[in-house]
């Protein structure tokens, strides 16, 4: 097939493209390995810091990192630094990743960034900054039990404590660290800070306490490290017990053992000392100069600095005697710059008062919205429970109406019922003579009110009246079916002619029988016994 010949510019543009594809290739490679770099090296940290490390420091910040990337890099790289016992910097890489962590929410990283941060102030000396930062750790790291973590913030609270003399504080916050340390079975890390319990007693002069929490330590752990540590506080005890020759075979001990941090400066401060006090001047110059060329805290070097300066004077050498005690006098400035820094606990009672005002204050807010919307709740209950009683009432007042009306037609029946009865005698009770008349009205009433029959009677009675006959029965179990009676034809209006020839008495005895009846019933007047009845026989 034909093809037209290529162009130069094409040609160009053809050994362009063969170039730009690779070196796209390369760098989506190159991107994709990256976050499997810092995966690896967050898998080898605990037990291989060194190729952690060594991963990490191939990866460059500023290569196209997302930003939870570049949040992890930041926070492994402290911890990679920190197991090394290295300078923990830039302190620009773990700021990035506390403000990605904190805008996450994400309190298991947080917790480790501020931890690592707090640490980062402790190596500058800055210890209430330091201070703020593990309190913030724990804040984020407690309901999550992360137990690690918490061990070496309350070690280093406890360190920081140490320093600023507060020793009983400093126990608390040790102890604290051992509990959860052995919490998940690292009795090796927990053996270090029974070693400092024992300094703080040292430290109280409490020596015979100290000595047996070293030997608790070395009990526990072998660990070359924590030997090293525990020879070099054991010497310290036996010189302030001036047991100088002890002491220095304990000190001479420590230094064939690796260290971490100051602690090579201080046994060789502590040597040299110790050739001081025993008026080896030499050998006491000798090892305050070995101490100041390593890492070492303001308090090493004051000592250091204070030991050449008095070893000057004995041997007359003025000149480096004054040299020395400008560097002890800067030393002092320093030492007191830190000792005027806010005291742990005071921080934390800050802390703790900060936070309880944070509660409170979100209390008072969830409150502040509570409290209106349970009103606006309760004040529509209570409107509904209103229109439901309203309309409650109204048929309570219907249903009632039409009951008043039943016991009405009731009653209108009964009067009606004798009326006619009598109408349909009228005739012959006009020519009858007054005895006859009698017994045709009584036999009356007792057809159309069943007076023979007090079941019959009483039933009809209690439809009508509310069930009256039996609340009078009931309540009052002292008056006769005669009262009864007459309590029934009092509320059927019977005139007391009729009422006394229904009941077989004189006219003038009713008002004794309703006399007697009151009585009966603890009524003080008739006039009462007749308002009871008037009200107990309507419905309610």
């Amino acid at each position: 097939m034909w093809r037209p010949p290529l162009t130069l510019q094409n040609k160009t543009m053809q050994f362009k493209y063969r170039i730009f594809i690779p070196y796209i290739f390369l760098l989506f490679v190159g991107c994709s390995l990256l976050p499997n770099k810092m995966k690896t090296a967050e898998q080898l940290m605990e037990t291989s810091p060194d190729s952690a490390l060594h991963l990490l420091r191939q990866i460059k910040p500023n290569q196209s990192l997302s930003s939870a990337d570049q949040a992890l890099y930041g926070l492994l790289l402290f911890e990679a630094l920190d197991k090394k016992y290295l300078p923990l910097q830039p302190d620009s890489a773990i700021n990035f990743s506390l403000d990605y962590y904190q805008g996450k929410k994400d309190k298991v990283r947080l917790a480790r960034c501020y931890f690592y941060k707090g640490r980062m102030y402790k190596y500058a000396q800055q210890y209430d900054e330091a201070t703020e930062m593990y309190l913030k750790a724990l804040d984020n790291c407690q309901d999550k039990k992360d137990y690690a973590l918490m061990g070496k913030i309350y070690g280093d609270m406890g360190y920081i404590c140490s320093i600023q003399k507060d020793y009983v504080k400093a126990r608390e916050k040790h102890q604290l660290a051992v509990n959860c340390l052995n919490q998940i079975g690292k009795t090796a890390d927990a053996s270090f800070r029974i070693i400092d319990i024992g300094v703080t007693y040292r430290c109280e002069k409490n020596y015979k306490m100290a000595l047996q929490y070293y030997r608790k330590a070395v009990s526990i752990s072998r660990d070359s490290i924590l030997l090293g540590i525990a020879y070099q506080e054991i010497g310290t005890n036996y010189q302030y017990t001036r047991q100088l020759d002890s002491a220095e075979i304990y000190y001479r001990k420590s230094l064939k053992f690796p260290c971490k941090e100051f602690n090579y400066a201080i046994r060789c401060c502590n040597l040299s000392e110790l050739f001081f006090l025993v008026s080896k001047l030499d050998s006491a110059i000798h090892y305050a100069n070995i101490s100041l060329k390593h890492p070492s805290s303001f308090f090493t070097q004051k000592a250091c600095y204070r030991i050449l300066a008095n070893s000057k004077y004995s041997q007359g050498d003025f000149k480096q005697m004054a040299f020395y005690m400008s560097k002890y006098q800067a030393c002092t400035d320093s030492v007191r710059k830190i000792d005027i820094q806010t005291k742990t606990t005071v921080l934390e009672n800050i802390h703790e008062t900060s936070q309880t005002a944070g509660k409170t204050k979100q209390y008072l807010i969830v409150l502040g919205w509570l409290i209106p919307f349970i009103i606006v709740i309760s004040l529509f209950i209570l409107f509904r429970l209103r229109q439901r009683n309203k309309g409650k009432e109204k048929q309570l007042v219907e249903v009632e109406l039409q009951l008043t009306e039943k016991q009405l037609n009731l009653k209108n029946n009964f009067i009606q019922k004798i009326e006619e009865s009598k109408s349909l005698h009228m005739e012959e009770y006009r020519k009858s003579s007054l005895a006859k008349r009698e017994a045709m009205d009584k036999e009356v009433y007792n057809v159309c009110l069943h007076l023979n029959d007090w079941k019959v009677f009483s039933e009809s009675m209690n439809r009508t009246f509310n069930n009256t006959v039996s609340f009078l029965e009931k309540t009052y179990p002292d008056i006769t079916h005669k009262e009864i009676t007459w309590c029934c034809l009092y509320l059927l209006n019977i005139h007391s002619g009729d009422m006394a020839l229904v009941l077989d008495c004189k006219p003038e005895s009713l008002y004794k029988l309703k006399q007697r009846l009151a009585q009966k019933m603890k009524l003080k007047t008739t006039l009462e016994l007749n308002q009871l009845l008037k009200e107990r026989s309507v419905s309610k």
